[in-house]
């Protein structure tokens, strides 16, 4: 079984560098032509099913992905941002000056340590780790699927795939409209590639991407 996970399109609040979370932010005009280059990309792969977390700006992207091989997302808060709680809709600076030490603390240790109101990466890695389960139950070991989900999600998730140390998150980047593979091997799941960003190219490359994209996953 292969999941290409798929972060939503750029967003305005994105634009605004604001912690979003579970806060409701529509995808900007880049936002919703990167959607649609990442359909392009992946509508020449066997696709068997695309997934979306529930927030609408995942929700948009997967619809936009989806349609490009006529697959309705199925939506699961599973898949859902980390919840930023009181600091959600801020910017680095606003919540620096309200709540400097906590974010100083939480940035040291986010597994363990949430904001005021929110929840931990940990939590937010349970929840995608219970997702890889009930997919890896569903589809059979050649299906290909789609996940939309969050830059901070698929970063937990991909730490914890790797067993990275603590400093090494912040190193992972994840990109709107990125890709990142992880396939399942026996009773593993291993990180094939993450934060891949070169079908967003605009023109007809795309599909030549896509072509590709199918030569890379054959290395």
């Amino acid at each position: 079984m292969e999941l290409y996970l798929v972060r939503h399109g750029e967003t305005e609040s994105n634009k605004q560098k604001r912690y979003q979370g579970w806060t409701e932010s529509p995808l900007s005009e880049k936002g919703l032509r990167q959607a649609e280059n990442a359909g392009l990309f992946l509508s020449r792969m066997e696709v068997s099913a695309v997934y979306s977390s529930d927030l609408n700006r995942a929700v948009n992207t997967a619809q936009v992905i989806g349609a490009a091989r006529g697959l309705k997302p199925k939506v699961t808060p599973l898949l859902r941002e980390i919840h930023f709680g009181e600091w959600e809709g801020l910017t680095f600076e606003e919540i620096e000056k309200s709540w400097g030490h906590q974010i100083s603390s939480w940035l040291d240790d986010p597994f363990h340590k949430a904001a005021p109101g929110g929840e931990t990466l940990e939590k937010v890695c349970q929840r995608m780790r219970i997702f890889l389960e009930e997919v890896s139950g569903i589809h059979q070991d050649g299906d290909r699927l789609v996940a939309v989900s969050h830059g901070g999600s698929i970063r937990a998730l991909l730490y914890n795939l790797l067993s990275l140390d603590l400093p090494s998150f912040w190193e992972i980047r994840i990109d709107n409209a990125s890709i990142s593979l992880v396939r399942r091997e026996g009773e593993q799941f291993k990180v094939a590639y993450y934060n891949r960003t070169d079908h967003l190219a605009a023109g007809e490359r795309g599909k030549d991407l896509a072509d590709d994209l199918k030569k890379y996953n054959r290395r």
